[in-house]
């Protein structure tokens, strides 16, 4: 081979458009998340999940048992940390990008079309930084979800010539990973509803559903997700209710609710990038029908259904009930590569479009780590509410109330640590004297265990159903004394919560406020429960 064909081949391989810049986007990010994730408190949902770790079951009352099992793991290797909690959270990261950059390699095998979607994936807020850092249940789901798509997208290639072998093992392999991914999260029931929506809807496909094996395929990831089942028939169905409750819900539609759904979808993708990414669904629809290329026009229909499924399922719910903005994250995922995919046959004004939110979104990112690691933004003490207009001097009236302080989000990751060391100094720790801790906030009482390291001790008395309630039974501390804690997010007096009779007395303590670097982040209320006399509310016995 000539020298100068060898070095041109050489310098591809090096170049930061190919295969190169692709490995540093994945390995270099990761090693960064790593050195980031143990710099701060646990989130107060990753503390539930800790929960889950010292409660091994075979699922939970508002989430399946993947997250449990990882964080299980996670602190086997790494103790009772934020590390250990946290440790899957960039591996999971990882994977995630590696399946997204198989898939668009799958779709249009060009480096750089690989390479603009990995870059899309680390700028979007959501994902680069929410997703990569934080142990959440959207970890698992996204590595399962992708593959399945993988695997489906490979799979409609070998259908037609396919022999009922072949057939047979693509639909189990499918089967399985969908019963992996309904173990992660409840959202992965949208798998199976997608596929029988893109086989339904696609001529060359339709035949397949009159086969046995989409069906024994749907049967077996069912049957993998057993435990999901058992746990509920166990509890009367508890989690299935909880779930049709939190994410259907009654018809109530807010206008409030639904600017904060469309605003926090917005926010967390970054809004450059969002208005892009809807865009880019439409134009794919239109697009699709004038593919000549059969395989090319189907892979893209499935990447479409993938894309779009999540987004209108969960906001046609936002609708009538409200939902968390982050629910429909799958399809914004796996929308990327769609916007890749226009970035690459758009003109030059749109391309221009596509780096500005990126560069947006990479902006927000490197802003939020910021405020993270070093608080740089500090919130104002009062904003104005209401104006009114005088005719003689003032002729401005304007009437201000207190900026809350958990209005910044990032408070929520700090403050627990100290508080505990706090309590230990007040005697409120000592165990012979203070049996339980308890609050009227799951999330609040999740912190606790972690950091007091007593999720055997502590509580959340309250009239709502939570997963507490299958945890330590509260009669077991009947005539004890506790330390009940509520937050200014949160802020619950106990003596107006608990009805009369309850404890003996409860003694208010001095607020303890949490400062950074100076400012006041966030204000914790100690309240000493004197005696526990007897329940306060009989919600069943969950547990012995």
């Amino acid at each position: 081979m000539p020298v100068a064909q060898t070095d041109l081949k050489t310098k591809r391989a090096y170049s930061l458009s190919g295969i190169f810049g692709v490995m540093l986007l994945l390995v270099v990010p990761t090693l960064l998340r790593f050195l980031l994730i143990g710099r701060f408190d646990l989130d107060n949902d990753e503390a539930h999940y800790y929960m889950y770790a010292v409660h091994p079951d075979f699922s939970f009352f508002d989430h399946p048992l993947m997250i449990g099992l990882l964080v299980s793991k996670g602190m086997e290797w790494w103790g009772q940390t934020e590390l250990g909690v946290r440790f899957f959270a960039p591996v999971l990261f990882l994977l995630s990008s590696i399946l997204l950059a198989m898939i668009a390699w799958r779709l249009l095998p060009e480096w750089k079309f690989v390479l603009t979607v990995l870059i899309l994936l680390n700028a979007v807020p959501l994902f680069g930084l929410l997703g990569a850092t934080l142990m959440l249940p959207d970890d698992p789901l996204s590595v399962f979800w992708l593959l399945y798509l993988l695997v489906f997208l490979n799979g409609i290639r070998i259908f037609p010539r396919a022999t009922w072998f072949s057939k047979l093992g693509l639909w189990s392999l499918l089967g399985l990973i969908f019963g992996l991914d309904l173990l992660s999260k409840y959202n992965g029931i949208l798998l199976p509803a997608i596929t029988l929506g893109i086989m339904a809807s696609q001529k060359t496909l339709r035949p397949f559903l009159r086969e046995p094996w989409p069906w024994a395929g749907l049967a077996l990831g069912f049957a993998l997700a057993w435990p999901l089942f058992y746990w509920n028939w166990m509890h009367g169905g508890a989690s299935f209710l909880f779930q049709a409750r939190h994410g259907l819900g009654a018809f109530d539609f807010k206008w409030v609710a639904f600017y904060q759904m469309v605003l926090g979808q917005i926010g967390y993708i970054s809004p450059i990038l969002w208005i892009l990414i809807i865009f880019s669904l439409f134009s794919l629809i239109r697009l699709t029908k004038k593919m000549r290329e059969f395989p090319e026009r189907l892979s893209w229909t499935v990447v479409l259904w993938f894309a779009a499924g999540p987004l209108v399922f969960f906001n046609l719910i936002g609708l009538v009930h409200p939902i968390l903005p982050h629910w429909p994250a799958l399809g914004y995922m796996s929308g990327l590569l769609i916007l890749g995919y226009a970035y690459h046959r758009s003109s030059e004004t749109f391309q221009k479009w596509v780096r500005a939110g990126a560069g947006l979104g990479f902006a927000m990112t490197i802003l939020v780590l910021l405020q993270v690691t070093d608080d740089v933004f500090v919130l104002p003490a009062s904003f104005p509410y209401s104006f009114k207009v005088n005719a003689s001097y003032p002729f401005v009236h304007t009437e201000s109330r207190p900026v809350p302080r958990w209005v910044d989000i990032t408070n929520d990751l700090f403050g627990f640590k100290r508080l505990v060391r706090h309590l230990s100094e007040e005697g409120d720790t000592d165990k012979s004297r203070w049996a339980f801790f308890d609050s009227d906030h799951f999330n609040t009482s999740d912190e606790l265990a972690f950091y007091l390291h007593a999720p055997e001790n502590t509580l959340c008395l309250t009239p709502e159903p939570t997963q507490f309630d299958y945890w330590t039974s509260s009669s077991h501390f009947l005539g004890t004394n506790g330390i009940f804690i509520s937050t200014d997010k949160y802020p619950t007096d106990p003596r107006k919560l608990y009805p009369p009779g309850t404890f003996r007395n409860i003694i208010p303590e001095t607020p303890y406020p949490i400062y950074r670097n100076g400012h006041l982040a966030r204000i914790f209320y100690v309240y000493r429960l004197i005696h526990l006399e007897h329940l306060p509310w009989t919600k069943g016995a969950q547990i012995p």
